[in-house]
């Protein structure tokens, strides 16, 4: 049976933005071919068995040429897998995308597109600069800055005396010649010139100028490709205009939850948020004992009893089962999660007697006679950053210590423990923690003095 192909536009970098089908075929996807400007942190929407490659493009240099990437979108598609070509921006915008859609349907394989937020729109409000005003321009021209060798040049002329902002996108190693071609068909030395580097992620970088001197100030602040080239007046608003949130800049990353509050607190003050996979549950076929030769059930963990009454419901059973047991548990959040579920703790006791009572719990973590009701599995997805490219690592629980799988004793950036049970798991692993409560509002404080003390830094050297 043949599969599909989805031609996924990833948007301009921040993973938020992209589109809520292109997250769901992400997550659906049993192949990803993505490119070198693909943020890395939209992978982590991907299934953990989701086959991924690296077709990455640098200029001048094709790690994998584009005849052979149309040719392996086919051959996937053609063994029956969902493949997920991940381009940066959209796909139909400079990106190649109709040549691979014109492919797949000449091979008769089932194609789609679904659109991505364009940078040269998105990139620019990303610092401040609408494509167009009324008082600055009433047209945009988003131009490549790159062209196939023997193919359709520029008309630097038409393009001069066009009304309105031009942007050109993949046109770095051609600044130079774009300054040059422009001023000689009749623009102003004096127009305003904006590069922005990487827009949108906590690596963005801005660099204003002119078509006059734009050139050395990209040299001298050391900016380089990816970036967007926008030339006109509405560059004058990114002074005005450009956001300015206290984390902006800040990379942080998380263990993951799919029902995080802590990450979207972040990212609405303006830090990046990235994840590092957690062990993943995976329920075991036990034998339910039976109930009524025990005085007591001991809850040592919320999932462990979550299993417990699945398997407790596929024997025809509920809880009314356990109305004759004491029901302890072993902490307040197992106590909170068991009132969830509609189950009140008759105890709370850390280390209680055992003698005659049920213990469930975790595979790896339960002292014999107790009732195993799940088990965890390592999931070997890596961390798609390096992690001196991080200013900040949370730890909210002692088990995301353990399930984090790099050595924490050479990383050169803020570990941040929740709790002093956290930080006695960090230091047990040779790491340093910075002690902070499990308020949210502590952690955006917490980060908010490291991001003024870097800030403070850099402007003393």
């Amino acid at each position: 049976m043949t599969g599909r192909v989805t031609l996924l536009g990833a948007g301009p970098g921040n993973p938020e933005l992209l589109t809520l089908l292109g997250k769901r075929r992400l997550a659906e996807a049993d192949v990803i071919l993505y490119d070198r400007l693909v943020n890395p942190s939209l992978l982590a929407f991907s299934k953990p068995t989701a086959q991924r490659v690296d077709v990455g493009k640098l200029p001048h240099f094709h790690k994998v040429k584009q005849t052979a990437i149309n040719q392996l979108l086919v051959d996937y598609a053609q063994a029956g897998q969902r493949v997920v070509r991940l381009k940066a921006g959209d796909p139909y915008v400079f990106g190649r995308g109709g040549e691979e859609a014109q492919f797949l349907k000449a091979n008769h394989v089932p194609c789609e597109v679904v659109s991505g937020l364009t940078s040269a729109i998105t990139g620019l409000a990303a610092v401040g600069i609408p494509i167009t005003h009324r008082d600055y321009a009433s047209s945009f021209h988003v131009i490549t800055g790159h062209h196939q060798s023997g193919g359709r040049q520029l008309d630097w002329d038409n393009i001069a005396h066009q009304e309105g902002t031009l942007v050109f996108l993949m046109g770095m190693a051609a600044l130079n010649d774009i300054c040059t071609q422009l001023q000689a068909n009749g623009r102003a030395a004096t127009t305003p010139v904006a590069i922005i580097q990487w827009a949108t992620q906590w690596r963005q970088r801005l660099v204003t100028g002119t078509l006059a001197d734009i050139e050395a100030r990209v040299i001298a602040a050391k900016i380089g490709a990816p970036a967007l080239i926008v030339v006109g007046d509405v560059v004058k608003l990114a002074r005005e205009l450009q956001p300015t949130q206290p984390l902006q800049g800040q990379h942080v990353l998380l263990p993951y939850s799919a029902h995080s509050r802590l990450a979207p607190a972040l990212q609405d003050q303006g830090a990046t948020v990235d994840f590092f996979d957690r062990e993943v549950p995976t329920a075991i076929d036990f034998t339910l004992p039976d109930l009524s030769q025990v005085d007591a059930l001991v809850v040592t963990d919320g999932r462990a009893y979550d299993y417990f009454l699945k398997r407790l419901l596929a024997a025809g059973q509920d809880q009314r089962t356990l109305a004759h047991l004491r029901i302890i548990a072993v902490n307040t959040a197992v106590a909170k999660h068991l009132r969830r579920q509609g189950l009140l703790a008759d105890d709370v006791i850390a280390t209680p007697q055992t003698a005659n009572a049920l213990v469930i719990g975790e595979a790896g973590r339960l002292a014999a006679g107790g009732l195993a009701t799940y088990q965890l599995t390592t999931v070997a997805t890596p961390i798609t950053w390096e992690l001196d490219e991080f200013q900040a690592i949370i730890f909210p629980s002692s088990q995301s210590v353990h399930d984090f799988q790099q050595d924490l004793r050479a990383a050169q950036l803020t570990l941040i423990a929740m709790g002093p049970r956290v930080q006695a798991a960090l230091q047990e692993r040779g790491a340093t923690a910075q002690l902070v409560s499990t308020n949210r509002e502590d952690i955006l404080a917490f980060l908010k003095g490291v991001q003024q003390h870097d800030q403070d830094s850099n402007s003393i050297s």
